[in-house]
């Protein structure tokens, strides 16, 4: 009979099986019921959660949200929604993953264009879409100027990398790993966008912290 390939769908259940072990029976049973709940109100008939489901519950506003559900999205089985399966996978890769699989998502995740090439315009609309998500509820202070502050998580950035076709330099995985070390408020923040609302409550209070009062004296160096 030879070697034969496993198919696309076997392939997917393959990951789904593996990822399924990085949690708890009790912990994969709560995200399936959250998961049931977001695509009960997808008009999906339950198979998947939709765009706008997954951006209002997750709340990441922007051209990160964007670029987080395509992530996840890509994992699933269904066009333009998020599977059970794919959510799995995606947070055993995300959350549940060693620190190397968690950095390289996060580092797409930065990519919001999704060409491989992680350039200062990308990181500047990543800032933008951490504002815009942490001072949803603030009217006054998302308006508010925060130009400094940004400019200086920008300034402590590193692009190294030569890319084709691009003038400006872009970001290595080793850049953006060195950058997560001085920003750390940042990298934890980055790290928690899939956790229940509540849960990640903490880290964007703490960037919230660090956006209005200060920045890190690293920032400048």
């Amino acid at each position: 009979m030879g070697n034969s390939q496993a198919s696309p769908s076997s392939a997917s259940s393959a990951s789904f099986v593996t990822a399924s072990r990085a949690f708890s029976k009790q912990a994969l049973d709560d995200l399936r019921a959250h998961f049931s709940s977001l695509a009960a109100q997808s008009g999906t008939q339950g198979r998947a959660i939709s765009r706008p489901v997954f951006l209002d519950y997750f709340g990441v506003r922007g051209a990160l949200g964007d670029r987080l559900f395509q992530l996840v999205a890509k994992e699933s089985s269904v066009e333009d929604g998020v599977t059970f399966e794919g959510l799995i996978v995606s947070k055993a890769t995300y959350e549940r993953g060693t620190k190397d699989e968690a950095d390289e998502f996060i580092f797409q995740l930065c990519d919001v264009m999704g060409d491989s090439i992680l350039t200062r315009s990308d990181l500047a609309a990543v800032l933008a879409s951490i504002h815009e998500t942490i001072f949803a509820d603030n009217k006054e202070a998302r308006e508010g100027s925060n130009k400094s502050t940004f400019e200086a998580f920008l300034n402590s950035a590193v692009f190294s990398k030569d890319a084709g076709g691009v003038s400006e330099k872009s970001m290595s995985l080793s850049d953006f790993r060195n950058w997560c070390i001085v920003m750390p408020s940042l990298r934890k923040f980055l790290g928690s966008l899939l956790m229940p609302p509540d849960s990640a409550e903490p880290a964007s209070r703490y960037l919230y912290f660090i956006i209005q009062k200060t920045c890190p004296p690293s920032c400048y160096s």
